[in-house]
């Protein structure tokens, strides 16, 4: 099989198995934060809150363990609270509240995000950490996320499933270590190819991968156990065919792609990159297709370097391409490969 062993040591490079000592402290004092500071800061405006009535659990990459190694630690960790949303209508308000709640520890930096309250941690001027707090609010046995800036003129409540969310998911990853596997692979390609960017936007959004890669999933195996290099590339190639490409009469390329959440707000996913510039899908299909190309030359070749050689353009340097002396035929025992 193909590039077991170099995959297999890519993804064990790549892959985040367990909380850090320093997240785990960061992530339980903005808990315990949370519960202390924010009810008072609520009634200092006239809003009852209990610290038993906060609920705080896990969304996105945490929850789900398809987290990665990146130059910025990133999580997300929701926040829900009881709130009459119809006589706080300005989520702004509420925003703030939790900002100022946390904003007494000179660690960190707090501002407010038009999805979220962002908590970021630099040392030596670089921002090594963050942690999104998205808030919610549980109004009539439904919750709502706060939407806006601080100072945005465009904010609302937004209805939401966060639990469904993290539901639909598990559902799906948790026990298929392969669908797991090539979703961590996927997230590492793009992480390489926009590790750069800096526009807002600009980046496909990791939930829109995260049910891309669990829509188009095959699970492909061997006697010698899973072929990672062709379940990723049949992802990758199946996730560019949901693209509609069309030109215009100069040849100018558009793409675009949709793929609307399952629960509330059942919006598109990929909305906000559409909007923000049309370049951005365009660029998103190019470098798809450059990587499925990539991977369909590994899998032609017949030598193991020659291989890796196409490889390590999808993932970057972290993928060590096989001395040229090592064939494709080679085989590893299974007992080398337990994933988690």
């Amino acid at each position: 099989m193909k590039l077991k062993k170099p995959l297999a040591d890519l993804y064990n490079e790549i892959r985040i198995q367990e909380e850090s000592e320093p997240l785990r402290e960061k992530r339980e004092f903005l808990q315990n934060d949370i519960t202390k500071y924010l009810p008072e800061e609520m009634q200092s405006h006239d809003i009852d809150l209990n610290a038993s009535d906060i609920r705080i659990f896990d969304q996105g990459s945490y929850k789900y363990h398809t987290t990665i190694k990146t130059s910025v630690i990133d999580r997300d960790v929701a926040v829900v609270i009881p709130l009459d949303i119809s006589e706080h209508t300005d989520p702004r308000k509420i925003k703030k509240y939790l900002k100022n709640a946390l904003s007494h520890v000179s660690t960190r930096t707090v501002n407010i995000k038009e999805p979220c309250v962002n908590v970021a941690y630099y040392e030596d001027g670089e921002e090594w950490m963050h942690i999104d707090l998205p808030l919610y609010a549980e109004y009539q046995g439904n919750l709502y996320l706060a939407r806006g800036r601080e100072f945005s003129d465009t904010y609302s409540w937004e209805p939401a499933d966060p639990d469904g969310l993290n539901d639909d998911l598990c559902s799906q990853i948790n026990g298929n270590d392969q669908l797991r596997r090539v979703i961590r692979f996927i997230k590492k390609w793009k992480y390489e190819k926009y590790k750069n960017s800096t526009l807002s936007h600009e980046i496909p959004p990791s939930i829109g991968i995260t049910y891309l890669v669990c829509d188009h999933f095959l699970k492909v195996s061997t006697d010698e156990g899973d072929d990672d290099l062709t379940a990723i590339y049949q992802v990758m190639s199946n996730i560019k065919n949901c693209f509609t490409v069309s030109y215009d009469i100069y040849g100018n390329i558009k793409a675009d792609i949709t793929r609307c959440l399952t629960v509330k707000p059942y919006s598109d996913i990929f909305k906000k990159m559409k909007d923000s510039s049309d370049t951005y899908c365009v660029t998103f299909y190019n470098r798809l297709s450059d990587a499925v190309k990539n991977l369909r030359d590994a899998i032609n070749v017949e030598s193991e370097h020659d291989a890796g050689v196409y490889v390590k353009n999808v993932f970057g340097d972290d993928f060590i391409v096989p001395p040229k002396n090592v064939s494709s035929a080679s085989t590893f025992s299974k007992k080398e490969h337990g994933f988690g």
